[in-house]
């Protein structure tokens, strides 16, 4: 199991982290489109029934690793929140931790650099519960840190911001990503009236 995930806490969780963590190895060693659901048992040592079990296809099961891996930053985008008392440099420390985590992904680099076309959906069309997390993730960031925006305001600059960061995580500029991190935070509460 990889050292940034919690630790799971009853047999049944332990079991599907050790398909997601086979199907994460799989999927850097051999690609998206190669990897299968018996390379995955075979990885994490159970049988294609038990995989199968867990996940009723290829597609559930990438796009749990996907959700998976979102949780994981979320988790560390709340921690270098969490100093930060003031807007915009809680939005800034939010967009610093994403850029530079998608930017050390272990996967999303080798993939995004062969097989694009395989991740893309999963970040993109059918993205609903990663961009919700990430939503939700800004929400929280603007709600305890500013007052007199309308929630309507504050629901659609974090909508804004998600799809900002999920853009540079396709794609990301040569920039630094401390750099790109200020000039985002920048616009985002500038946009909000907010300095």
């Amino acid at each position: 199991m990889r050292a940034d995930l919690p630790i799971p806490s009853s047999q049944e969780e332990a079991t599907r982290a050790r398909i997601l963590d086979a199907a994460f190895s799989c999927a850097g060693g051999i690609g998206l489109v190669r990897t299968t659901m018996s390379d995955v048992a075979r990885e994490a040592r159970l049988s294609r029934q038990t995989v199968y079990r867990y996940f009723a296809s290829k597609h559930d099961l990438l796009m749990a690793l996907v959700i998976r891996e979102e949780e994981v930053l979320m988790t560390q985008v709340r921690a270098a929140i969490h100093p930060h008392r003031e807007l915009r440099p809680a939005v800034e420390a939010a967009f610093r931790t994403i850029l530079r985590a998608m930017r050390a992904h272990p996967l999303l680099d080798r993939v995004m650099a062969t097989e694009p076309h395989e991740l893309l959906p999963y970040l993109t069309v059918e993205a609903n519960p990663v961009r919700e997390m990430g939503i939700r993730m800004m929400e929280e960031v603007f709600s305890t840190r500013m007052s007199g925006v309308s929630p309507v305001l504050a629901h659609r600059a974090a909508e804004i911001s998600s799809r900002l960061v999920t853009s540079y995580a396709i794609m990301p500029p040569d920039d630094d990503p401390d750099v790109v991190a200020g000039q985002l935070a920048e616009l985002v509460c500038n946009g909000l009236g907010k300095k």
